[in-house]
């Protein structure tokens, strides 16, 4: 065999190698609906992402109709309504997960972030304090009332370091967290 007739030969082997080792990753895209709650869910998280805001609240709806239990999907709805900045109905929807599971720390958290974001810190803080009181590991709860002892007339630093350390506790391997304790405590420490 001339080396062209083995050059031509060589390239169609490796076009169709290369067509052939791309099928399985297009054929994840090549239908139009989830084939699964799984993939419902992935794709409702990459159009969170993407900022598809209508998108995204249609497939959760599609995902509800199908499984109204979905928990996971019912906190995304929330979230998908505060990012709209829709916090009304974030916060109803917020409101009624914490009714019907109240043993689920996050509605509580969301929750909270958004009336501290309406300037009502008493709630944000009666919220976090019923998280973590709920759940004592979670780090995010401590974290969040440190951040609201530092906010108001009244800040707290102590306080805040005090909820800062129990949150690093949970999660000592939280970089920012970390930095954030430091330059707390070095802020005490020269005042």
């Amino acid at each position: 065999m001339s080396n062209r007739k083995k050059l031509l030969t060589y390239s169609i082997a490796a076009i169709m190698f290369g067509a052939a080792a791309s099928f399985p990753a297009m054929a994840e895209f090549e239908y139009d609906e989830p084939r699964n709650e799984t993939e419902r869910i992935q794709l409702v998280d990459r159009l969170i992402v993407e900022k598809q805001f209508d998108d995204a609240l249609k497939q959760i709806d599609l995902a509800l109709k199908a499984n109204p239990r979905n928990v996971q999907l019912q906190f995304k709805k929330a979230v998908v309504y505060n990012r709209m900045g829709n916090r009304r109905v974030a916060k109803t929807l917020f409101g009624d997960m914490i009714d019907k599971y109240p043993e689920i720390v996050e509605p509580y958290n969301n929750l909270a972030a958004i009336y501290a974001a309406e300037g009502n810190l008493d709630k944000a803080r009666e919220l976090l304090t019923q998280a973590v009181t709920l759940n004592p590991n979670f780090a995010m709860g401590y974290e969040n009332l440190g951040d609201l002892a530092l906010q108001g007339r009244h800040a707290d630093e102590e306080k805040a370091l005090e909820y800062y350390e129990k949150a690093l506790s949970l999660t000592p391997r939280d970089k920012p967290l970390s930095r954030k304790v430091k330059a707390l405590r070095d802020r005490l420490q020269n005042s």
